[in-house]
């Protein structure tokens, strides 16, 4: 790779983010400006927004990741996460709309009239949320081992930039880069995927998609694809970054809508990284541990330009997703939790930019980006484990009082103790899974908390 046309063209696209950012972040004085964007967002920065949060290092790194192992099979991670999509298009992102809150965690103060319940469930979202960042620092590392580049400094570099980045101009800032990184995405990766269909006369797509891959090490079986399939589909319908675009949507049908758009992009894209995954497989690429063929391959089938608007373009798919978590995480933090105890110290008074609106969201920023990145270091990096293991954190505890909440007509049916047991019992069985994994964990651990919430209607009825 012509590392001096790297820089140039990475540093241009860099300042175009930057100047799009700037931009978009004006006259953000408020919070809810600041993470809502005014609740005065239409259709299409909606959904690609939506889009953007998908269309990480998950999607593309650790799609092709799973492709080269298992087959086309390896799309069954963006099939759980379209499935989600088309439950949320179904009526559930207009309820979300609806409800006029800022975080999903908010349900348990405004439903089940809890504070306490509200920062519990913040907090398990938020814990979902940094391992779901923590994901994309790991992709962005796989991303450069790939390249066969083993720098940290430019590894800190890279995730420095995000960090600050993203404290710039929250959520408005975020869409509006998130927009123009999305259209390099699309349009990088479509024409080296087209390309590589019409004027590849040995392999056609059939053949390819068709072609099956089976890992000696993968013990493929149902019960090791469920989880693949199911965790992200019902993470969806109470992920607090998919969520703060629904509440930041100007109404219901726009909420309704651009899910319905984003399920139709993703399940059409996906084909892409999958494709690619085989391929490498198919051309017997040696591919370094713990990192994705879809570098070495995408290195092969097109020209030194090309590759490295791909490789930005992957760069961008790894920041979109991480300045939307990193912002979902600000939210959760600063409206979720009280911190008024910084208003009534003298001493912190006496600091001016402390008493700025945008002082205590733009801290927590800060804050969280460093801890996921100190976090990355500390596990596994297999991108797709790491985020199954993160969404069923949320999946155990929180689906089950959240949806009822939602979709309940009867407030009879919505109480404390029902909440409270239905997290318990998911909590603790999720944690006895976690040192005596069985088949299927993740449905007991979804049955135990519905279990726990039924109970609670028969302690506590009213």
């Amino acid at each position: 790779m012509n590392t001096n046309l790297f820089l140039l063209i990475f540093g241009s696209l860099t300042t175009i983010y930057l100047i799009i950012g700037t931009w978009a972040s004006k006259n953000i004085k408020t919070t809810q400006d600041y993470f809502l964007a005014n609740r005065n967002l239409g259709l299409w920065p909606v959904t690609f927004t939506l889009i953007a949060t998908q269309l990480g290092g998950g999607m593309l790194l650790g799609t092709s990741q799973k492709a080269y192992e298992i087959g086309f099979l390896g799309i069954f991670y963006t099939l759980g996460i379209s499935l989600g999509f088309i439950i949320l298009a179904s009526g559930l992102a207009g309820k979300l709309r609806a409800l006029n809150i800022s975080t999903t965690a908010e349900i348990f103060e405004t439903k089940y009239k809890s504070k306490k319940l509200k920062k519990f469930a913040s907090l398990l979202s938020i814990v979902t949320l940094c391992g779901i960042l923590v994901s994309q620092v790991v992709a962005s590392k796989s991303l450069l081992l790939g390249l066969n580049i083993n720098n940290e400094f430019l590894f800190i570099l890279f995730w420095a930039f995000i960090i600050i980045y993203t404290i710039m101009g929250g959520l408005k800032a975020v869409i509006y880069t998130d927009i123009a990184q999305v259209i390099l995405i699309i349009l990088v990766f479509s024409f080296i995927f087209f390309k590589q269909i019409f004027f590849n006369n040995n392999l056609n797509i059939i053949k390819i998609l068709s072609y099956k891959v089976l890992n000696n090490n993968f013990n493929l079986s149902f019960t090791k694809l469920l989880p693949t399939l199911l965790m992200p589909a019902l993470y969806a319908l109470i992920e607090q970054d998919l969520a703060q675009r629904f509440f930041a949507a100007k109404n219901k049908k726009i909420a309704i809508s651009s899910a319905l758009i984003t399920c139709i992009f993703l399940l059409s894209f996906a084909i892409i990284p999958v494709y690619f995954g085989i391929y490498a497989n198919i051309l017997n690429l040696n591919i370094a541990p713990n990192s994705s063929p879809l570098i070495p391959v995408i290195s092969k089938l097109a020209s030194p330009l090309i590759f490295i608007l791909a490789i930005c373009g992957i760069i961008a798919a790894i920041t979109s997703t991480a300045d939307s978590l990193l912002c979902a995480i600000s939210s959760n933090i600063a409206q979720d939790f009280d911190f008024n105890f910084i208003k009534k110290s003298n001493f912190l008074n006496k600091f001016s930019f402390i008493n700025n609106n945008l002082f205590l969201p733009k801290a927590i920023t800060l804050f969280t980006g460093v801890i996921t990145f100190i976090c990355s270091y500390l596990v596994s990096h297999n991108i797709i484990n790491i985020l199954i293991s993160s969404y069923e954190i949320s999946v155990s505890c929180l689906l089950v009082p959240t949806l009822w909440a939602i979709f309940a007509n009867k407030n009879k049916y919505i109480n404390y103790y029902s909440a409270l047991l239905s997290i318990i019992f998911g909590l603790t069985s999720f944690i006895i899974f976690r040192f005596h994994p069985i088949s299927l964990h993740e449905l007991y651990t979804i049955g135990l908390s519905l279990s726990g919430y039924i109970l609670g209607l028969v302690i506590k009825p009213k």
